[in-house]
Parts: structure tokens; sequence; C-alpha cells
């Protein structure tokens, strides 16, 4: 199965900017995006909540990425496109993701913190998820049983 917008021409700026006015209309009161070498960065503010989405960035080294589907290998032009939407597919699925949840959150399906829970950041600076999901994969049966914790 193909990736959701596998063939987007929609350009990175103009998703990320897609997603600042929806949130914009939706009544966040911050927006902030970013970049580093590993991932690419959003993060906002709505319902008294800071959401913190982390956006892998395509590893150009990954075989997927140097060979195309036959097995050749890409060229260097070739590659930067293959990379180029690698990064614009990701963007209109992130705002897919983000537009789901609020329409989710407007039609009463579910409630806010229900949607974003995994990607609210607590006080520490982590995200609820990075505490969770590695307790949850890891089998952690007072997390999975709802017991508390021993002291």
């Amino acid at each position: 199965m193909r990736p959701y917008a596998a063939d987007t021409t929609v350009a990175v700026g103009r998703s990320r900017t897609a997603i600042e006015d929806l949130l914009r209309q939706h009544g966040a009161t911050e927006f902030a995006s970013g970049w580093d070498t590993t991932h690419d960065k959003l993060q906002f503010r709505l319902f008294d909540r800071t959401i913190r989405f982390l956006l892998p960035r395509p590893d150009p080294t990954q075989r997927k990425f140097t060979h195309d589907g036959r097995g050749s290998k890409r060229n260097t032009a070739a590659l930067a496109r293959t990379i180029d939407q690698a990064d614009r597919q990701r963007w209109r699925a992130l705002y897919l993701v983000i537009r789901a949840k609020l329409e989710a959150v407007e039609a009463g399906i579910s409630i806010f913190e229900q949607e974003f829970l995994a990607f609210v950041v607590m006080g520490n600076g982590m995200t609820v998820g990075d505490v969770l999901v590695p307790r949850l994969q890891a089998g952690d049966q007072y997390l999975l049983e709802g017991r508390k914790e021993k002291a």
C-alpha cells in the first residue's frame, strides 16, 4: 500500500502554513516549527495544552532512497528529488492527522486530550508518549494493569 500523499506536489512550506492556519482557526495561541538533523518539529498550544509532533527526517542512506524500484542506484539529483518527495509526503500526512484529530474533537467523537494525549508536553519537556510508549513496548505490567507503581 502506498503512503498517503505519496505523489503530492504540495511544498513542505505550504503544508506547514496550512497546519498553522488550521490551528489558528481552532484557537491555538502559540505555534512553532523547526528542525535538526534527524527530525522536523512542530509545537503548538491549544486548549491550555502544549502539543509537540516530531517527524523523523528521511535518512538519505536508506536503500529506499538510494535505489529506485528496479534496484538501480540513484544519482545525486534523483536522490535529492526522492528525499524532497518524502518530506512533502510526511508534511501532508501530518496536516491530515492534525485536521482529523481536530474534526473528531469538534464532532464530539472524542475529546482533545484523547486525540492528542501522546503528544502533550509535560513539565519536564517530555511528551506523554515519550514516557508511556517505551513502557508499553516493554510490557510494563503496572502500566498495563492500571496498578499503582511500587514506591
